[in-house]
């Protein structure tokens, strides 16, 4: 699922970064790759905090996958990897734009494939999305 995530985000950053470059001259495309991978560590944090004997809690139950997967955290992502890269001398709207839509191309290519599905439009609804296009299944 990961190389699925590098090529679509990939795919997304060269479009969205020929066009940036166009009128504003600059390139943050690779923003969007970074970003893509950043639902994912749901993963990490749902071991780390188990390993480090912490109890965080999300709708009730400790992190697993999937929990990061929703607006909320494409808001809080966003924001953060902004002002991050605002010390780095980027502007704070061109980052959270990148890391926005590399963020959401994840949740978006998730919902494409992703049965069941993951709760995206959370804390707005607990309805969870998904297209059913692809029938995935996690193998080699």
């Amino acid at each position: 699922m990961l190389f699925e995530h590098l090529i679509y985000s990939t795919a997304i950053a060269i479009i969205a970064g020929m066009l940036w470059y166009k009128y504003k001259g600059t390139d943050p495309s690779w923003i969007i790759i970074a970003s893509a991978f950043a639902p994912d560590f749901d993963i990490v944090a749902g071991e780390l905090t188990k390993k480090l004997g912490m109890n965080i809690l999300i709708n009730g139950a400790p992190i697993r996958h999937g929990d990061f997967h929703n607006i909320a955290f494409l808001l809080l992502f966003a924001s953060a990897a902004a002002l991050v890269l605002r010390f780095a001398g980027m502007r704070f709207g061109d980052s959270f734009l990148f890391a926005g839509v590399g963020f959401g191309a994840h949740m978006f290519e998730d919902a494409l494939i992703a049965n069941p599905a993951y709760g995206s439009c959370w804390p707005i609804t607990k309805q969870r999305w998904v297209t059913g296009m692809i029938k995935y299944i996690p193998d080699y």
